[in-house]
This record gives C-alpha cells, structure tokens and sequence, in this order.
C-alpha cells in the first residue's frame, strides 16, 4: 500500500485531479503546502494532504489506499492503528512505554508516569512532577504533589511546604492557612484557635478580640437590638438612624418637603415647570420652567435664549450682546432708535436715540431717524433741515433720485417730466401753423368758387379796400364764416418777427 500510493496521488495532481484544494487562507509558509508555477501563484494543498485551518496537516487515503476500521490515515495513502492500540485487528492497547498509531512512540515518561495515547503527554503517577515525570514530589503522607510545579496541596488540618505539620486549629469553626498555619475562623467564630463561639446573635466577632461586628439591621453590644429606620440605616452603637436622601425624621420614614431634596433634605429644588417639586432623592425635575434647563433646571437659558427649553431666540432688538430676560424674552435695554419691552417699537415722533432719550432737530418737510436723529427728507425736498426744495435733474425723497427727462426738468415729488414755457409755445405753434394754413387753403378755395355766383355790386364793393376787408366782406356775403376766424389767424406773440 505504501510503495505505489504516493505516485498515484502526483498523477492524478499532474492530470488535475489531485485532491489539493486551493483557499485563499491557507498560510505559503505552513506544512503540506505547494506552489504553483503561474503568475501570480496559487497556494494549494500538496496532493494527498487536506486543509485544516491555514496549514494542510490531514492526511488522505482514499479509494483502494482507504483505512479500515479502527485505522487512521497518517500520511497519504499510509493506514495504521488509531493512537493507542496496535496489532493486526487494531484491538490490542499500547503498553505504558509506547503511544501513537500502532504503538510506534516511545513514551519518555516511563516509568514515573504514562503517555497520553493521541499526543504522548505525560501524566505523571503519584509522587512524581514534571514534564516527564522526572522530579520526587516533596510532600508528606498530607500532601499531594502538583504535576507540573511541584508545589504541595495539604489535607485539612495540616500545612508547611511539604504539609508535614499540623494545624493547631479548631477545625470545626476554622480552617488552616496552609503556608503561615495561621487559624482563620468560620462566621460565628473567634480566638487564636477559633474555639470559641461569637455572642452576638447572628452577626459576626472580631477574631482577636470577640467584640461582635452588627450586620445591616442590627445594634447594640451584643447587636441585640434592631434598627427602626425605615428609609436609612442605624449606627452599631446606639442605633441612630442615618437616613437616605430625599428622607428624614427619626426613623427616616418622613420624606422631604416641597422644595427640598438629597441627604437630611438640604439641598433646594430648582426652578421645575408649574412650580412643581422635585425628585425628593436626586432634586430632578420633570420638567424645566421657561429660562431655565438642565437635570436640576438651576441653569439659566445661555446668552441670546430663552422661554421653555431654552428653546426661542432673544427679539432682534436687544442691543448686542445683551441677554434678554430668560423667562419672558424682555430686552433688558434695546439698540438705538426703538423702545419696547421687546425692543418691537420705533421711538415716539420727535424721539430719537438710545431709550429714545433725545429730542429730534427741526426737519420742516420730513422726519428724524429714530436711531442717529438724522432728518429725512419728504419727497422733493433736501438738506440738514428739509427746507430746501431739490435742485433741477433730481427728484425724490432726500433728492436722491436723478430725473430721467433727457436734460429736461422733472416734477420733484413724483419725477414727472416738465416742459419750459418756451418750449410749450414753441411745441403749440409747431401744431397749429400748419391747421391754420390748411383753414386759409380752404377758405381760398371756397371764395373762388364763390365769386362768380356774387353780385357785380358785392364785387366792385370788395374790390374796393384792403384784401382783409375784401376778404371779410365776402365772409359777410357768404354768410357762412364767422367774424371770429380773422382772430383766430393772428400768428402767436412769440412767433411774431421783430419790428
């Protein structure tokens, strides 16, 4: 089985079918383990080892090669007897000085003590320590030896380094210490040999002395007497109570009043929400008080804070830097130019400054700012007292806004733009020019169809005189044009040529 395993296993790795696996955990510097050829390489199992953690320490016999019962597998393809037995069923035990599969280990602890049968560690017979087993214990009859340090273990009652001395204790109501011998005595017990019995009904003694040590509950010499604090715990001594916090009285069964807390109710409440009490043992409250927070609320709301929770914002006219009030969010003083118990006011008219406190100067046609005393102006109108009207090309209030006429004049207050007197007629006698000399075009028109109609006397009558009266007599004639039109013809004063 030995001699054609191990080719079988590199031919079938050769063919790629070896029984190697490949992980991505295995250690490249752990046993059984192989490396491929390619790039990068690949860590895999060599063939007939399989993983067991990082390494590849189990070893594969399978098919023909595979173990019996009672067999395991130590190298590919190799069976033995499990650790422990051998013999040709594998039923037969190792002797003392053997171990392994088929018994093929010696043990190096024999013959002071025997091989575990799996890992061949020692398990040393009584009376020998060490890692083989090689060392005398040191110990008396009373004492058993450690395996692996030597040290000795000593029976009750008996103690030193080699538990040869016996303990002068009473060993009902103690127990030795087994380096010093010294007695250490059981609950109830006292003395050098703890032989005697505590009085203290229940509790414990002093070891040396027997004075009795009370347990919770209890006081007096003999801690006869019981404790009557409901709520604290009672001195040994004379039994005076000691109360837990958030108690008092006598017997600690009063709690503390409104607005105390803690230890003999000293500490006062901080400011709880609705004036509520607090917690009678912490001083917590449920709640907080608006402008105050914190476990105990006696921390006010921090700087530009306050109402419930600390939660709102102090107003924006505070003067900065200042808190307002934390509770109600009043402003303790408020900036220049507003008034109000949150600073939400203007300052009365003729007011202006801080607190309001000075008197505005005269501004005939406007109005002082509230926080510098400065005046401003109505619309139209300028200067340190508002009384001077704006400049031309400018409008608004302060006269600040230039006008937007092309040069022109605008109105003051509302920027509309203005013509000159001289443009307006200028701009009238453009209009009515040209309607007037399309009424005389007409009228021509109507005299000439007109005189050949007229009588010879109308004629020669018109003839006569001026071409204005010709004119204004045929009018007449005609009856159909009024005197008024030779008024109405005359030419602008401005239009006139000089004379």
């Amino acid at each position: 089985m030995e001699h054609w395993a191990l080719p079988l296993f590199l031919c079938l790795q050769a063919l790629g079918l070896g029984v190697g696996s490949s992980s991505p955990d295995l250690d490249p510097s752990g046993r059984n383990i192989c490396r491929s050829s390619s790039h990068p390489p690949v860590f895999t199992c060599c063939p007939g080892w399989k993983q067991e953690g990082q390494e590849c320490t189990a070893a594969l016999c399978t098919g023909a090669d595979a173990c019996r019962e009672g067999e395991v597998c130590v190298r590919p393809g190799v069976c033995r007897c499990r650790p422990g037995f051998f013999g040709a069923n594998c039923i037969a035990r190792c002797p003392d000085q053997y171990w392994g599969p088929d018994c093929k280990e010696s043990c190096a602890c024999h013959p002071n003590g025997k091989c575990d049968p799996a890992n061949g560690e020692c398990r040393c017979h009584p009376g020998w320590w060490g890692p083989l087993c090689q060392s005398v214990c040191p110990c008396g009859p009373r004492g058993r030896c450690d395996p692996l340090t030597g040290v000795c273990h000593c029976e009750p009652g008996w103690w030193a380094p080699d538990c040869r001395r016996q303990c002068p204790c009473n060993l009902s109501g103690s127990r030795c210490d087994p380096v010093t011998g010294r007695c250490l005595c059981h609950r109830g017990w006292w003395g050098r040999r703890c032989s005697s019995l505590c009085s203290c009904h229940g509790s414990p003694c002093a070891q040396e002395t027997g004075r009795c040590e009370c347990r919770a509950g209890q006081w007096g010499a003999a801690c006869q007497a019981s404790c009557q604090c409901l709520h604290g715990t009672c001195a040994p001594q004379d039994g005076r109570c000691t109360c837990h916090a958030g108690y008092q009285g006598n017997s600690c069964k009063d709690p503390c009043p409104a607005g105390k807390y803690g230890l003999q109710c000293m500490q006062s409440c901080g400011h709880c929400q609705d004036r509520k009490a607090c917690f009678p043992v912490d001083g917590s409250c449920p709640a907080c008080a608006p402008g105050w927070n914190g476990t105990h609320c006696k921390q006010p709301c921090p700087p530009g804070h306050h109402g419930e929770n600390c939660a709102l914002l102090c107003p924006p006219g505070c003067r900065r830097g200042e808190s307002c009030h934390p509770e109600t969010g009043e402003c303790r003083s408020c900036k220049a130019g507003l008034t109000g118990a949150r600073c939400e006011l203007s300052c009365p008219e003729g007011l202006f400054g801080d607190g309001c406190r000075f008197a505005c100067p005269d501004c005939f046609n406007g109005s002082c700012d509230p926080a510098s005393g400065a005046c401003v102006c109505q619309a139209g109108f300028w200067g340190t007292s508002c009384n001077w009207t704006c400049p031309e090309g400018s409008h608004g209030p302060n006269c600040s806004e230039p006008c937007q006429c092309g040069g022109h004049l605008c109105h003051p207050v509302t920027g509309d733009c203005q013509w000159r007197k001289e443009n307006q007629a200028a701009l009238l006698a453009g209009i009515l020019t040209p309607l007037i000399l399309l009424v005389l075009l007409c009228m021509c028109c109507c005299c000439c169809c007109c005189s050949e109609s007229t009588p010879m006397d109308a004629r020669s009558a018109a003839a006569e005189g001026d071409p204005i009266s010709r004119l204004l007599g045929l009018l007449k004639v005609l009856g159909s044009i009024p005197v008024s039109v030779a008024s109405f013809i005359e030419p602008p004063k401005h239009l006139e040529e000089p004379t």
